[in-house]
C-alpha cells in the first residue's frame, strides 16, 4: 500500500499509526519539497484497517493543501 505521494509541490506522508488495540490512526505529514516537515496532523480519526486510515489521510491532505497551499 502506497502511503506517500506528491501534491501541489508538497511531499505528503499518510502512513497510519497502529494503536495497542490493533486499530489505525490516520495521520498526515505535509512537507514542502526540499524542506523539513512543515505541518503534521497526528490526531485524525481511528479506523479498523490501515487502508481506510491511509485513504482518509490522503483526502484530508489534498483538501488541506487545496485550501492552504
Amino acid at each position: 500500500m502506497k502511503t506517500a505521494f506528491q501534491y501541489r509541490g508538497y511531499d505528503v506522508d499518510c502512513a497510519p499509526r497502529e494503536t495497542s488495540e490493533g486499530k489505525f490512526v490516520a495521520q498526515v505529514v505535509v512537507t514542502k519539497i526540499g524542506f523539513h516537515p512543515e505541518k503534521a496532523f497526528r490526531a485524525l480519526p481511528e479506523f479498523g484497517r490501515a487502508e481506510e486510515a491511509v485513504a482518509f489521510s490522503k483526502k484530508f491532505a489534498e483538501s488541506w493543501l487545496d485550501r492552504s497551499a
